[in-house]
């Protein structure tokens, strides 16, 4: 057996969310010199059970295991619906357990990835090794030949700027640089998280998330249904005595969405 492989598989299971402890399931696994094999993790997201099988095959030309992609899946609270989606294994930047539950969920994450340019001799898509940022949801509406929701990605030039559209909200955690840096790391990575937000001069707590595609920031209240999505909307729930003005959406100057998260 390859130790070298093990430790690196665990440190692949680790850094994609999944945690430690795996190590008597692979040596088992791969002891038993299987073309392919499974192992499965149960997480709880707040109140939702995730359940996720993670898919492993034997090199056709080595002993080396590979961890190739994990399915994921879950049945958000109040809902009938079952989601689930198959997320892929690469070398880097690889979406983790919980940014794979956030997209299912409906949010969006922040990640950095490789640009690819097609190879018309060997025609397939080749790695340039120039790096880009780019915001990514999937799209309820199309699936691919495997069923997977197809992916939407929202690049610098689409013109949502986080930082930005988040200084449009009287939110209290953005008056401090180290609470506002752990904003923008958590917002990138999908999470609906919870904020503070100056209302008629006292702070109420709400939930905030990123929403690149329609350049907004999503509101919700402490029970999680939403409330808005734009700053105006935001102004007629903070201020309800001034005049209402036409309901848009901000566009914010297009700049880079600040800092990358993995």
């Amino acid at each position: 057996m390859n130790k070298k492989n093990v430790e690196f598989l665990k440190d692949q299971i680790k850094y994609t969310g999944f945690g430690e402890g795996y190590e008597s399931q692979l040596n088992e696994k791969i002891g038993k010199e299987l073309k392919e094999f499974q192992l499965l993790n149960r997480t709880e997201f707040g109140n939702d059970v995730v359940i996720s099988r993670l898919d492993f095959s034997r090199s056709e030309s080595s002993d080396l295991y590979f961890f190739n992609r994990y399915e994921l899946t879950f049945r958000p609270e109040h809902s009938e619906q079952l989601m689930s989606q198959t997320f892929q294994i690469g070398k880097e930047n690889n979406i983790t357990q919980k940014e794979a539950y956030n997209l299912l969920s409906g949010r969006s994450v922040f990640k950095e990835y490789t640009k690819m340019e097609k190879d018309v001799i060997l025609d397939k898509y080749i790695a340039t090794g120039e790096k880009y940022n780019a915001w990514t949801q999937l799209n309820f509406k199309e699936t691919d030949k495997y069923g997977n929701y197809k992916f939407q990605t929202f690049g610098d030039n689409y013109g949502f700027d986080l930082l930005q559209t988040l200084q449009k909200l009287p939110i209290a955690e953005l008056g401090e640089e180290t609470t506002a840096e752990r904003l923008l790391q958590s917002l990138q990575k999908g999470n609906l998280q919870s904020v503070n937000l100056v209302e008629n001069g006292q702070l109420q707590q709400h939930f905030v998330a990123a929403n690149p595609r329609f350049k907004c920031i999503d509101v919700y209240d402490m029970n999680r249904n939403k409330l808005y999505q734009n700053q105006q909307q935001a102004k007629e729930q903070t201020n309800p005595q001034e005049p209402s003005l036409e309901n848009k959406t901000p566009r914010p100057r297009v700049k880079k969405s600040g800092p990358s998260v993995s």
